[in-house]
């Protein structure tokens, strides 16, 4: 009787439903993940190899970004119980989810063909998915850069305010769910997209990469001052980038 009672009182949190939900869809999406390393990147150009290679990218983003999506979905949910409950509330969420994922996916797919468009590059290798010392290094020094724009600051702020976002930017009803999302979505990968560059530095189909890239996401949004300390991270990234450009310029490796 008490465990009936628990699991009903689970059922009417929103809350920890979509947390847990969003926990379930997590398992698969990384046990792929770690199946990455013995995939190997098609030769040639083909709609099966582009898709194919797109939906790679697409469960690899989703992997990544559902962790660092959790705070402003848990939020959302919250908000949305007020107006529905039951399948209409649930389809609701899922809206906005999908709102924001769109955006993401676009972002896949564009990465997916330049992965593809580098794999004849002589600053790529594994079939376009690990760069070379001197383009990780420029990659570096791009992403520390971008760390210390207005740009990111304004985009991080947004995420780091999940609640401050949803109130400024309310809609009603299951018609403003897709919208919202997406508008998060624009600032998410505004706050993430240099940093998301760096999968090239040390493989994009490298689980433990990955792992270290989702975390530090994640990381930037919950941990306190981030906006001050991700500058500090932009600013190792650009002298680890230089030295590492010297260093393939004058023949030595770092990395």
């Amino acid at each position: 009787m008490a465990a009936s009672r628990r699991f009903s009182n689970f059922l009417g949190d929103p809350r920890a439903v979509t947390l847990t939900a969003m926990g379930i869809t997590l398992i698969p999406l990384w046990w792929l993940m770690a199946m990455m390393p013995n995939m190997t990147v098609p030769e040639g150009w083909s709609l099966g190899i582009a898709v194919s290679t797109a939906v790679m990218w697409i469960l690899m983003m989703l992997a990544m970004m559902l962790p660092a999506m959790a705070p402003v979905m848990s939020v959302y949910a919250g908000l949305a119980a007020k107006e529905h409950r039951g399948a209409l509330l649930a389809v609701r969420i899922f809206s906005f989810f999908s709102g924001y994922f769109v955006l993401w996916a676009a972002v896949s797919v564009a990465l997916a063909l330049v992965q593809l468009g580098l794999r004849g590059s002589a600053y790529f290798t594994l079939g376009g998915t690990q760069a070379t010392p001197l383009a990780a290094g420029v990659l570096m020094v791009i992403a520390g850069a971008y760390q210390m724009t207005h740009l990111k600051d304004m985009c991080l702020e947004h995420c780091r305010s999940p609640m401050a976002f949803l109130l400024s930017h309310w809609r009603e009803g299951l018609r403003g769910a897709f919208p919202m999302g997406l508008r998060h979505g624009v600032y998410c990968v505004g706050c993430c997209i240099a940093i998301m560059g760096l999968m090239f530095v040390l493989g994009a189909m490298n689980p433990w990469w990955m792992a270290v890239i989702a975390a530090y996401f994640v990381a930037e949004k919950l941990l306190p001052a981030a906006e001050n300390w991700s500058r500090w991270v932009g600013i190792a990234l650009m002298s680890v980038g230089s030295a590492v450009i010297l260093a393939a310029l004058f023949g030595m490796e770092m990395i």
